[in-house]
């Protein structure tokens, strides 16, 4: 339940530092620096709590899946996609992310269509 609660808390100061890190840059280049960030940051912070596994696993779930998943969620599709990769499963890695990429703007577009049928 501490993990659960860890996970809410963290979520809720990454989006909040996702939103006043926006309105600071503004436009597309800002989300584009958050999901590059992002990256860089669950990067650092996998190796970080891989490196030390006496740390307990709830202040993990704070760090990795609620302060940087709240922060963008393409940060843990990167992670996902490096540990394919480092598994020597390149291609469901390339899979993965292509298939995210391409179908993602699929869904994006058919969501778009949807919202318009629904409630134009």
């Amino acid at each position: 339940m501490i993990s659960c609660f860890g996970v809410f808390l963290g979520g809720g100061i990454g989006a909040l530092l996702r939103h006043l890190l926006c309105l600071k840059i503004g436009g597309h280049w800002a989300v584009m620096f958050v999901n590059l960030l992002g990256a860089l940051l669950i990067g650092v912070a996998f190796q970080f709590f891989l490196d030390r596994a006496e740390m307990r696993p709830e202040i993990r779930a704070f760090v990795i899946t609620g302060i940087l998943g709240g922060f963008t969620t393409f940060s843990t599709y990167m992670l996902d996609f490096g540990n394919l990769v480092t598994s020597q499963k390149a291609g469901e890695a390339f899979f993965y992310l292509l298939g995210s990429l391409g179908i993602g703007i699929l869904f994006l577009f058919s969501g778009m269509k949807l919202g318009r049928f629904w409630f134009s």
